[in-house]
Parts: C-alpha cells; sequence; structure tokens
C-alpha cells in the first residue's frame, strides 16, 4: 500500500481575507491598518484582482506555488432581468501575477507592526496638539475622564454602603453639570471642579464635621492649570484609541451590511429569511450605522 508523504502536500502559506482586512502568514495573523489599505494594498490589487464590479473576497497561497482566489462579480441575472453579485473561484497553478500578490502581502506582513505604531503616534501628536491648551474640549474630557474612573461605584457588587453610594451618585451628578457652568465657555480654566467621595471622607470632613457631601460652595474647587495639562497625554491616547475604535465599528457595520444587501438581491438570502425578516435586519443595521455616523460627526464637530 501506498502512502503519501506529507511533505509533499501544500501548505497554505499567504492569506488575504479582505471582508476582515486581516492579512495570514504561516499561521500568524495581522490586521491591516486602514491608511496602508486604502493608499497601498488596493491600488496594488486595482484593477486586476479587485475592481468596482469585480471584488476579492480571499487569496491564498501555498507552498507548492499555487494560489486559489475568491471573488465576488457583479453580473446580471437573465432570468430576473436585475444585476446581483455571484461569488466564482479561481485556481491558477503558477502565474508571475499571483506571485506579485504574494509577495506584496508578505511585505505588508512585515510592515504591520511598524505602519501601525506610526500611524497611532502620528494620530497622537496630532490630538495632543489639539489638546494642548486648557480649552472647553479640555475640561469636557476630563470629566469624562472622571466619570469613567467611578464607574465601578454604579455597579450592584460595588462594596460600597447605601450613604457612599449615594455619595458617588451626586458626585457623578456634578461633574456632569460641570458644563453648564458660566466659566466652561468663558473662562476654562475656572471651571470648578467637586471634591470626589475619598477627599470629602479622607480630608474634607476631618477639617468640616457634620458639612453634608457637596453641600457647600468650597467642595467645588478649580483644578490648577498644570493638573489639567496632566490629562493632556491621556485624553489623547484616549482619543486616538476611540478614533480607531469607532472607525473599525463602522466600517465593520459597513461591511454587514453590504454583505446583507447583496445577499437580499440572491435567491440564497430568499430561502432562508422571509421578507418581514429581511425588512427587519435591513432596518437594524441602517439604525446602527446612523447611530454610528452621528458619533463620529459629534466628535469632529467638537
Amino acid at each position: 500500500m501506498s502512502t503519501q508523504n506529507t511533505a509533499d502536500i501544500p501548505v497554505l502559506q499567504v492569506q488575504l481575507d479582505t471582508v476582515n482586512q486581516e492579512i495570514t502568514y504561516n499561521g500568524t495573523s495581522k490586521v491591516i491598518p486602514e491608511s496602508y489599505w486604502k493608499d497601498t494594498l488596493l491600488p496594488f490589487l486595482y484593477p486586476l484582482w479587485d475592481s468596482d464590479k469585480d471584488k476579492l473576497i480571499m487569496f491564498n497561497w501555498f507552498t507548492n506555488d499555487t494560489y486559489y482566489a475568491k471573488r465576488r462579480r457583479h453580473k446580471k441575472n437573465f432570468s430576473t432581468g436585475e444585476y446581483e453579485w455571484v461569488d466564482y473561484e479561481m485556481e491558477q497553478l503558477s502565474g508571475d501575477e499571483g506571485k506579485a500578490v504574494k509577495d506584496k502581502l508578505v511585505e505588508a506582513f512585515y510592515l504591520i507592526d511598524s505602519l501601525e505604531e506610526q500611524e497611532f503616534n502620528q494620530e497622537l501628536a496630532r490630538m495632543y496638539a489639539k489638546t494642548a491648551s486648557v480649552s472647553p474640549l479640555t475640561i469636557r474630557l476630563s470629566r469624562n475622564f472622571l466619570l469613567d474612573e467611578t464607574d465601578w461605584a454604579m455597579t450592584t457588587d460595588a462594596p460600597l454602603t447605601d450613604e457612599e453610594k449615594a455619595r458617588y451618585t451626586t458626585y457623578r451628578q456634578k461633574l456632569r453639570d460641570i458644563t453648564e457652568q458660566v466659566e466652561f465657555s468663558t473662562d476654562p480654566e475656572s471651571v470648578k471642579f467637586p471634591i470626589s467621595p475619598e477627599f470629602y471622607t479622607k480630608i474634607y470632613l476631618q477639617d468640616n464635621p457634620g458639612v453634608e457631601y457637596l453641600a457647600t460652595d468650597d467642595q467645588m474647587l478649580p483644578l490648577a492649570r498644570h493638573q489639567l495639562k496632566l490629562f493632556r497625554e491621556k485624553i489623547a491616547n484616549y482619543l486616538v484609541i476611540k478614533s480607531i475604535t469607532e472607525s473599525n465599528y463602522f466600517n465593520a457595520l459597513l461591511t454587514e451590511y453590504e454583505i446583507v444587501r447583496n445577499a437580499r438581491n440572491s435567491n440564497h438570502m430568499e430561502d432562508n429569511f422571509t421578507a418581514e425578516q429581511i425588512a427587519d435586519q435591513k432596518l437594524f443595521l441602517e439604525e446602527l450605522i446612523k447611530k454610528a455616523q452621528d458619533e463620529l460627526d459629534k466628535d469632529q464637530e467638537s
């Protein structure tokens, strides 16, 4: 009985997943940075591998120098008279075009780490410059950090007495009210912040026994200019991460929506979902995309 040498079996070496914007090389996967994807890889793939009406979905390169590609073509269904997206596969034993794609993907794989760091640092520098002075934005984001740091106190299992939890509730409300102070828009450096429940218990209450928490004006204090500037790095990092997260989330929604929209025009979806289910799913995704876009627009305005 003959046996096949496992060394002769082709193994997947390089894979490009355009839906998830991901490269896998020898079993290790990395997400492609958005800027490199749009500025370098998409122009490289166009128009031979990816165009408006013929999309590359998956590219696989194997150790025996063969490749396999899954593509999606926009073509007319002569039975219905409508255009629809149809998946198809192509396999090639060899070819300079396929090898060029493989080499480019390997190059991109090794570049990704440095590209991500460079992209992050550039965005960080931009955000840092934006928050370099004390402004309403600095105050608002400083307030947001203080709210974030006390989220734990609002959980049902927080190790607090009812009185302590009530103080944190009051503290958080006072933080939210900061933007209503006249100084917020006229003189940000003079905006007053509430003392924290911890400061009240350990410091203020020792000097002022019997005074209720945040019941007096002297428990609202302006933060020094240098103290507000200490928030800058944290603010800048926060803005970068928030921007990247929201951008990826929005792009993921668009990808999923595109899949649903394309599938809606094919018999495949009709076989699995009722018209009502399709309409509900479409409405749900459209609402999510609108909410995501609204949030991005708000950040750009601020």
